[in-house]
């Protein structure tokens, strides 16, 4: 009889864990399909990407050899690439910094109630919605040392001219100001989000022992912000390192590639050149690089919540 009560015991367990076991199963059956078509359109191209900065191809685009980490270890001796690099990251900090900056300028101006604060706000946003390169098009013609507006407003104020885009010592400075036209008011519409769900109570309080507007926007605003500023500076480091249309549109990484960043640069090996197998390197490279920076961005965004 215990015998029997005990088999009992382990059918009906087995069958409650079959029971529970579909029910595990449900949610990863509705993400299944989105799942499989996500990581087949991510990890294709980079499995494709990571066996041709393996191979080399010579005079094919078709067939290569196999060189293993041969291009790899070119890479650390390669001035072009290590000048590549630096300019990719000084137009990345300077483009968010600027961004960041600029947009939180604009979050705290639209915040407050005016006449007219949708029109504003909806017109605020439009660099961000119009294409990268109608954008670079526009600036184009803006940046022209000749017959550009910007010269124009330069001569208004009585400052020198400058040569934009032209120059080698101001080709960079100048992407970065179309860069943080274009990402300031992403910048903007996250720090509202968080404007708006940060609570009135503590500024009230604030107010009532005579703190100053500097003083609450440093030990209450920012700190209140500090997970939308962090989420804001992630996806505009993920978007400034990898830029490629708005500096191939204006400058082409010139002029005497003082503009060529790490993915101009692997650009230019693989479709100008045709070295695909080093072209191929420099950008796994460059994508190493967007994830160790993501990465370390992401660990610091998580303590932002704490």
């Amino acid at each position: 009889m215990p015998r029997t009560a005990a088999a009992q015991v382990a059918r009906l367990s087995r069958g409650v864990q079959f029971a529970l076991g579909p029910e595990r199963a449900f949610p990863w059956l509705m993400v299944g399909p989105a799942l499989c078509v996500i990581l087949a359109v991510m990890l294709y191209p980079i499995a494709s990407l990571v066996v041709m900065s393996l191979q080399d191809y010579g005079t094919s685009t078709t067939q290569g050899t196999w060189v293993g980490l041969k291009w790899y270890r070119l890479l650390p001796a390669d001035p072009r690439f290590v000048d590549g690099l630096k300019r990719t990251l000084a137009y990345s900090v300077g483009s968010v910094v600027g961004a960041m900056v600029l947009g939180m300028a604009m979050a705290l101006v639209l915040y407050r109630k005016f006449p007219g604060i949708t029109l504003v706000r909806t017109l605020f946003i439009l660099p961000m919605v119009v294409m990268p390169v109608a954008s670079a098009l526009i600036w184009g013609t803006m940046f022209n040392p000749s017959q550009g507006v910007l010269n124009y407003f330069l001569d208004v104020l009585g400052l020198p001219r400058s040569l934009w885009l032209a120059s080698p010592d101001t080709v960079l400075a100048s992407l970065i100001l179309v860069e943080i036209w274009m990402g300031a008011p992403f910048v903007m519409l996250i720090v509202l989000a968080g404007l708006h769900t940060m609570p009135s109570e503590p500024f009230e309080a604030a107010q009532i022992d005579g703190a100053s507007a500097a003083a609450q926007f440093w030990y209450l605003t920012l700190p209140m912000l500090r997970a939308a500023l962090a989420t804001a500076m992630l996806f505009r480091l993920i978007d400034t390192l990898k830029q490629f249309p708005l500096i191939w549109v204006l400058t082409q990484g010139g002029p005497l590639r003082a503009s060529e960043t790490l993915y101009v640069y692997g650009y230019a090996l693989g479709f100008q050149y045709f070295d695909l197998g080093y072209g191929s390197a420099v950008l796994m490279a460059l994508l190493v690089v967007v994830l160790v920076i993501s990465g370390l961005w992401m660990r610091v965004r998580e303590r932002s919540w704490l």
